[in-house]
């Protein structure tokens, strides 16, 4: 029974991390790509509301609207709103200075989490497309361009741009995280291509007005909220390599750690808000969904239910089970070393690898206790800029 539990926890893990990336990858490519021609078919250039919610961000705040200021689209349709909700520094003020060009600033001092915001900043919003940003990352100057020419589809309701993690060696996720994001590019283009992509990102992701309904102030993942209301009224998601987010990763790993738990206790909560059209899969997002997110989410459980059945079935005598399990162990052993290290400067990859690989998935354990105690709230733990 130990090695028949085994196969299928290893299925599962392999099935997530490399199979189905393989399988979305090859049938994206062959099936035809959209022209240019068929994005031009109505006017592309709608009035955009930017989105972009602040909370306690005077580090940056100021170069973010510098940067939107700066995008290539036509001014008179680009409005600028930033919701700075509950901030204690100088944020609004900050804000504030930019009146006089346009920026509208929204302000209360209660602060009610990020889905909050963005009701605030919706219901106030002018424009056909509302795009939402968050105040660390700056966008390349044809982002917005990029992405409202897909709109010209009637049958898109989102498009997500691609998010970039800066070079930056002194940061201890910047290498990790620059790593895992390029791998879910690779995913989510296949997935854009094949129809739609599981979940947008909240830094970079413009919506169709007409399609956003308030969300629930508790809602922690507002873009996979966001993306699953959209799909389930029938419309796509896109992921849009032309427009680009660039920021720099956490400065320590622990930051990043406190984020991927935050993001997995919403995961769930995902899961289990939209239980009845998720599970059990029974179209091609839904299947997407759970191989690509549902799986993720889950990883901790089928990690530690492969070492455990592993450590059983190594038991039976047979050399091949024997090996299995040494790898699994080699692999935590680097990972250890790598955690003991990671003060020490550069790190090797093969031992930056497992030291990241393993650190995310023990934040994502902790997010799934997170939800299952009912303990994470809608505010969030703002990471070290």
């Amino acid at each position: 029974m130990s090695i028949w539990i085994m196969w299928i926890a290893f299925a599962l893990l392999a099935h997530h991390y490399l199979l189905y990336p393989a399988l979305v990858i090859l049938l994206a490519r062959l099936r035809p790509d959209r022209t240019e021609g068929e994005l031009q078919r109505v006017d592309n250039s709608p009035r955009v509301s930017l989105i972009i919610a602040a909370y306690n961000e005077e580090k940056v705040i100021g170069r973010k609207i510098e940067n939107s200021l700066t995008l290539d689209y036509p001014r008179p349709l680009l409005e600028i709103i930033v919701v700075s909700d509950g901030s204690t520094d100088s944020t609004p003020s900050i804000v504030a200075q930019f009146a006089s060009r346009g920026v509208v600033s929204i302000h209360e001092p209660v602060r009610g989490g990020k889905t909050a915001a963005l009701n605030r900043g919706v219901q106030v919003a002018k424009g056909e497309i509302v795009l939402f940003s968050d105040a660390n990352n700056d966008y390349n100057p044809g982002a917005v361009r990029a992405l409202v020419k897909n709109f010209a589809d009637p049958t898109v309701g989102g498009v997500c741009g691609v998010k970039r993690i800066r070079e930056a060696a002194e940061r201890e996720s910047s290498e990790g995280d620059s790593l895992y994001w390029r791998y879910e590019s690779a995913i989510k283009l296949a997935e854009s291509r094949l129809g739609s992509i599981t979940n947008g990102d909240g830094e970079i992701f413009a919506v169709r007005r007409a399609l956003y309904d308030p969300m629930d102030e508790s809602v922690i993942n507002d873009d996979a909220e966001l993306t699953l209301h959209i799909v389930q009224k029938g419309y796509r998601v896109l992921y849009e390599p032309g427009a680009e987010s660039h920021e720099f990763a956490s400065i320590e790993i622990v930051d990043d750690f406190f984020v991927k738990v935050r993001m997995v206790a919403g995961g769930f909560q995902t899961i289990a808000r939209h239980a009845g059209f998720l599970l059990p899969p029974r179209n091609w997002f839904t299947l997407a969904y759970f191989s690509h997110k549902i799986l993720r989410w889950t990883s901790p459980l089928w990690l530690i239910v492969l070492l455990l059945s592993s450590l059983l079935a190594a038991r039976s005598g047979d050399q091949f089970n024997d090996v299995f399990l040494a790898l699994q162990l080699a692999f935590y052993a680097l990972a250890i070393t790598g955690w003991s290290i990671r003060k020490r400067g550069s790190m090797p990859t093969i031992l930056y690898v497992p030291f990241y690989f393993c650190t995310m998935n023990v934040a994502a354990f902790f997010g799934m206790l997170r939800f299952l105690r009912r303990t994470q709230q809608v505010q969030w733990r703002k990471a070290r800029r």
